[in-house]
Protein backbone atom coordinates (compact mmCIF):
# COMPACT_ATOMS: atom_id res chain seq x y z
CA UNK A 1 0.00 0.00 0.00
CA UNK A 2 1.43 3.29 -1.06
CA UNK A 3 2.05 5.62 2.21
CA UNK A 4 -0.43 8.31 3.06
CA UNK A 5 0.73 12.08 3.03
CA UNK A 6 -0.92 13.72 6.07
CA UNK A 7 -1.07 17.49 6.45
CA UNK A 8 -0.76 18.32 9.83
CA UNK A 9 -1.70 21.87 10.61
CA UNK A 10 -0.40 22.93 14.20
CA UNK A 11 1.28 26.38 15.47
CA UNK A 12 3.28 24.85 18.37
CA UNK A 13 6.59 23.79 17.33
CA UNK A 14 6.34 21.33 20.26
CA UNK A 15 3.36 19.16 19.20
CA UNK A 16 4.27 19.48 15.54
CA UNK A 17 7.56 17.39 15.88
CA UNK A 18 6.47 15.13 18.38
CA UNK A 19 3.38 14.64 16.51
CA UNK A 20 5.03 13.87 13.36
CA UNK A 21 7.42 12.01 14.55
CA UNK A 22 5.19 9.35 15.69
CA UNK A 23 3.18 9.47 13.05
CA UNK A 24 5.92 9.02 11.00
CA UNK A 25 7.81 6.57 12.34
CA UNK A 26 5.41 3.95 13.78
CA UNK A 27 2.61 4.25 11.87
CA UNK A 28 4.22 5.36 8.37
CA UNK A 29 2.56 8.27 7.33
CA UNK A 30 4.54 11.15 5.22
CA UNK A 31 3.62 14.22 6.69
CA UNK A 32 3.77 17.87 5.50
CA UNK A 33 3.25 20.35 8.34
CA UNK A 34 1.92 24.06 8.00
CA UNK A 35 1.22 26.76 11.01
CA UNK A 36 -1.85 28.55 9.30
CA UNK A 37 -5.36 28.48 7.40
CA UNK A 38 -3.27 30.48 4.78
CA UNK A 39 -0.64 28.34 4.49
CA UNK A 40 -2.41 25.21 4.67
CA UNK A 41 -4.50 26.21 1.49
CA UNK A 42 -1.45 26.85 -0.05
CA UNK A 43 -0.31 24.03 0.71
CA UNK A 44 -3.64 22.25 -0.81
CA UNK A 45 -3.32 23.91 -4.26
CA UNK A 46 -0.26 21.68 -4.94
CA UNK A 47 -2.10 18.48 -4.71
CA UNK A 48 -0.80 15.02 -3.25
CA UNK A 49 -2.68 15.27 0.92
CA UNK A 50 -4.71 12.83 1.45
CA UNK A 51 -5.87 14.00 5.03
CA UNK A 52 -5.85 17.29 7.04
CA UNK A 53 -5.07 17.38 10.30
CA UNK A 54 -5.65 20.53 11.83
CA UNK A 55 -5.80 22.34 15.40
CA UNK A 56 -8.74 23.83 16.28
CA UNK A 57 -7.27 26.88 17.23
CA UNK A 58 -5.07 28.37 14.23
CA UNK A 59 -3.20 32.16 14.06
CA UNK A 60 -5.39 33.32 11.49
CA UNK A 61 -8.85 30.94 12.09
CA UNK A 62 -10.18 27.98 13.53
CA UNK A 63 -9.60 25.02 12.19
CA UNK A 64 -13.35 24.91 11.36
CA UNK A 65 -13.27 27.75 9.20
CA UNK A 66 -10.18 25.85 7.15
CA UNK A 67 -12.26 22.72 6.70
CA UNK A 68 -15.35 24.80 5.18
CA UNK A 69 -13.46 26.57 3.08
CA UNK A 70 -11.78 23.85 1.23
CA UNK A 71 -14.82 23.25 -0.93
CA UNK A 72 -13.48 26.80 -2.21
CA UNK A 73 -9.60 25.00 -3.36
CA UNK A 74 -9.66 22.93 -6.31
CA UNK A 75 -8.85 19.77 -5.61
CA UNK A 76 -8.85 19.96 -1.84
CA UNK A 77 -13.08 19.76 -1.79
CA UNK A 78 -12.64 15.98 -1.09
CA UNK A 79 -9.60 16.16 1.61
CA UNK A 80 -10.54 15.01 4.51
CA UNK A 81 -10.19 16.60 7.60
CA UNK A 82 -9.66 15.62 11.15
CA UNK A 83 -10.20 18.02 13.74
CA UNK A 84 -7.37 18.00 16.71
CA UNK A 85 -8.17 19.96 19.66
CA UNK A 86 -7.83 20.53 23.58
CA UNK A 87 -11.25 22.03 23.43
CA UNK A 88 -14.14 20.26 24.38
CA UNK A 89 -15.00 18.14 21.38
CA UNK A 90 -18.64 17.98 22.38
CA UNK A 91 -19.22 21.73 22.00
CA UNK A 92 -17.70 21.96 18.98
CA UNK A 93 -19.31 18.98 16.89
CA UNK A 94 -22.45 19.91 15.38
CA UNK A 95 -20.52 23.13 14.52
CA UNK A 96 -17.45 20.51 13.12
CA UNK A 97 -19.84 17.75 11.60
CA UNK A 98 -21.40 21.09 9.44
CA UNK A 99 -18.30 22.35 8.14
CA UNK A 100 -17.21 19.11 6.86
CA UNK A 101 -15.02 17.95 9.42
CA UNK A 102 -14.36 13.84 9.13
CA UNK A 103 -13.34 12.73 12.35
CA UNK A 104 -12.11 14.41 16.22
CA UNK A 105 -9.39 13.45 18.14
CA UNK A 106 -8.36 14.84 21.43
CA UNK A 107 -4.82 16.84 22.00
CA UNK A 108 -5.37 15.70 26.09
CA UNK A 109 -5.96 11.82 25.49
CA UNK A 110 -4.50 11.04 21.91
CA UNK A 111 -1.38 13.32 21.60
CA UNK A 112 0.93 10.84 23.23
CA UNK A 113 2.37 7.10 23.21
CA UNK A 114 2.52 5.75 20.25
CA UNK A 115 -1.12 7.44 18.83
CA UNK A 116 -2.69 4.52 17.81
CA UNK A 117 -6.30 5.74 18.17
CA UNK A 118 -5.47 9.01 16.59
CA UNK A 119 -3.34 7.21 13.57
CA UNK A 120 -6.54 4.85 12.94
CA UNK A 121 -8.64 7.88 12.54
CA UNK A 122 -6.23 9.36 10.35
CA UNK A 123 -6.88 5.97 7.96
CA UNK A 124 -10.52 5.51 8.86
CA UNK A 125 -11.29 9.63 7.32
CA UNK A 126 -8.95 8.69 4.15
CA UNK A 127 -10.84 5.52 3.54
CA UNK A 128 -13.61 6.98 3.75
CA UNK A 129 -12.94 9.04 1.32
CA UNK A 130 -11.91 6.92 -0.95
Amino acid sequence: MPSQTVLLVEDSDFLTAHVSETLRSEHGFDIETAESAAETRSVLEDGGIDCVVTNYELPDETGIDLAASLAEIGGASDVPVVLFTGNSIESLAEEALEAGVSAFVSKSSRASGDMNVFANRIRLAIQANE
